[in-house]
């Protein structure tokens, strides 16, 4: 079957890594061939901005003064977030800070035998800057200050070389890329996991941030245009987002070394600092041990008898044990399907069934009137499923053109967490004869020690599609050649209530949507405006790179490049959705390669626009790194 491969071009401009392949050392004996690849990578990152007071929240602006005494209009003016579930990175570095300081080491080994083969690719790193902090969960520590791992290993078999059918099996940890995305995700492309931290790595390269899973897979050429592809997952993996306390971390309870969450909005601090101390510190902790513990700890604010991190251990809401699928029940199938006729068009078609990569949140409620009582639970949900169609071609102008199309089913949205928060304590609405002092949620009311599904099950409709053009020598920058992708992509929800009736979480949306203090529900500190996902979110990514071999005379290719990301309209439902509104972000960088072995690379991120919604737009940062290849 003949096929055509996406330009390796626009994957480098995607992930704004460098051009070029390392230098293998090839071997051989009788029948047994193999080679071996190895790259050494070290790189800094430094932040760029001091942490926005809206990026933090209220109470942490000044530890030693909660706000939960102060009145509305006073907590109102007080700087920062109504939230404080999502600033424990933005407290721990401020501008000039370095937030990666990293040393890794990538290798691969491929071996083939006759029509027998097996590649395995392994990692290890150490990052500098984690190694000793005492402020993030040894789970968090573990996972981005330091480790090795192997990453791929598989054994593989090319069957009917000879003619007939013919095609290749596969067996072990591995990485399987369907459909034709490019920059924008969620689409086809959903069989491996994503580990999130080690993209933000210092340094770091795609084929380290993708989790390869156990599976068999299998194609094979049914006719000379047209093959079968199919899939069965061994094992069930999910991706993994930053780790709670890491620099781009949002999110302080839900990933991974998150401990609880915290209530009040934002009006009091979090107990500890690291998650591994919140049951030391907080758990069994009754009134009577107050008086006892005054003696030791330092009043709260205006003499209070009840000390700062009692204040926070009361508004906590500790984290269950995840709840994970089984392992088995996910698998696919694909078709391609080479069509000369249609002007050398590869088509594409998919089928999967399979289970949340991204975490879900939901809870159970209150069984007492502690909310310590209640908990929140992280879960993956099961049996997604997806249908798809592709194309790669070229089309007039020089112009590559790729795209696809997909439809999910059963895919489960997060419901506001203020929604899901407020329903786990309707079971103390009895208590409370004052109709403003009690919870109201949309999700409605529950007895205690209730199950709270925090998700809802939609369709959902996304398209994208990619432009690649390639300009030779001659071209209006004077470089040997360019490189320019433009992606567009949309995504449709089915069925998405109105926000009156049901909200779904979109970032930065810290209060609830419905009445506040203002109106009579004294629970809610100030309504939510805006924020909220939409039926309909659609934005762009573009990415530009030169090379100029032998620049200024010189043995070296210098390769500028410059990334632009644009949300335009609407905000996409999570967990992980593409789209927030006006949400942008651009990364400049200039590459300096030396006969592929030797490399440098320095760029600048910044992020903005979206106002209070963008929980990333103050974590500009530099990065500097050096590689070496053999």
């Amino acid at each position: 079957m003949s096929t055509r491969k996406n330009l390796s071009t626009a994957i480098a401009l995607a992930l704004a890594a460098s051009a070029g392949a390392a230098q293998a050392i090839d071997f051989s004996s009788g029948e047994w061939s193999g080679s071996l690849d190895t790259t050494v990578t070290y790189g800094v990152s430094v932040r760029a901005e001091d942490p926005y007071d809206m990026n933090v929240g209220k109470a942490n602006q000044n530890p030693l003064f909660p706000l939960l005494g102060l009145s509305n209009p006073e907590q109102r003016a007080a700087p920062g977030r109504w939230s404080v579930n999502g600033d424990d990175a933005n407290m721990k570095w401020r501008k000039g800070d370095v937030v990666s300081n990293a040393i890794k080491i990538t290798s691969e080994l491929s071996l083939t035998w006759r029509n027998f083969g097996a590649f395995v690719r392994g990692m290890a790193f150490h990052d500098f800057e984690y190694e000793d902090r005492d402020d993030i969960s040894r789970l968090a520590r573990d996972k981005v200050g330091q480790d090795a791992k192997i990453l791929d290993a598989f054994v593989y078999w090319n069957f009917g070389q000879g003619g007939g059918l013919n095609g290749s099996l596969r067996l072990g940890q591995q990485v399987v890329s369907w459909g034709e995305n490019t920059f924008i995700q969620n689409g086809v492309n959903v069989i491996n996991p994503v580990d999130v931290s080690r993209l933000r790595t210092a340094g770091s390269e795609l084929k380290e941030a993708f989790l390869p899973v156990n599976m068999i897979f299998g194609s094979v050429n049914l006719t000379e245009n047209l093959a079968l592809e199919a899939l069965y997952l061994l094992e069930f993996e999910q991706t993994e987002p930053e780790p709670v306390g890491t620099y781009f971390s949002t999110n302080d309870f839900a990933a991974l070394g998150g401990a609880y969450a915290m209530l009040n909005f934002g009006t009091v601090g979090q107990p500890v600092m690291n998650p591994d101390l919140f049951w030391d510190v907080c758990g069994g902790l009754r009134s009577s041990d107050i008086a006892a513990m005054n003696q030791m700890v330092p009043a709260g604010p205006g003499g209070s008898l009840i000390p700062l991190y009692m204040l926070g251990c009361q508004a906590a809401l500790p984290r269950a044990e995840d709840r994970y699928p089984d392992d088995g029940g996910e698998y696919g199938l694909a078709l391609r399907y080479f069509a000369p006729w249609a002007g050398d068009t590869e088509f594409g078609l998919y089928f999967m069934n399979y289970h949340s990569r991204l975490p879900l949140l939901s809870g159970m409620s209150v069984t007492s009137s502690a909310p310590s009582s209640g908990r929140v639970i992280v879960e993956y949900p099961e049996d997604i499923r997806m249908v798809g169609l592709s194309w790669n071609t070229n089309i007039p102008w020089g112009l590559a053109f790729q795209g696809e199309v997909s439809h999910k089913s059963n895919v489960p949205l997060q419901f506001d967490d203020v929604e899901l928060l407020f329903a786990g304590l309707t079971p103390l609405n009895p208590l409370l004869p004052q109709p403003g002092m009690r919870f109201a949620s949309q999700l409605g009311e529950f007895g205690p020690g209730e199950y709270i599904q925090g998700w809802e099950r939609h369709k959902i409709w996304q398209g994208q599609f990619t432009l690649t053009k390639m300009f030779g020598p001659g071209n209006w920058l004077g470089a040997d050649q360019v490189a320019a992708v433009l992606e567009y992509g949309i995504t449709k929800v089915r069925d998405l209530p109105e926000h009156s009736v049901l909200r779904y979480n979109g970032d930065g949306t810290d209060t609830g949507g419905g009445p506040d203090v203002l109106t009579g529900a004294l629970r809610n500190p100030v309504t939510q405006v805006g924020g909220f996902p939409t039926e309909t979110s659609w934005g762009y990514r573009a990415a530009l790179r030169a090379d100029y071999n032998n620049a200024f005379g010189t043995p070296f290719m210098l390769s500028p490049r410059i990334a632009f990301n644009h949300d335009v309209n609407g905000t996409t439902p999570g967990p992980g959705g593409n789209f927030v509104e006006d949400r942008k972000s651009y990364t400049l960088g200039v590459e300096a390669n030396y006969l592929n072995r030797w490399a440098v690379d320095l760029s600048y991120t910044r992020f903005f626009g979206a106002g209070m919604f963008n929980l990333l737009t103050d974590r500009d940062f530099y990065t500097l790194s050096a590689r070496y290849s053999f």
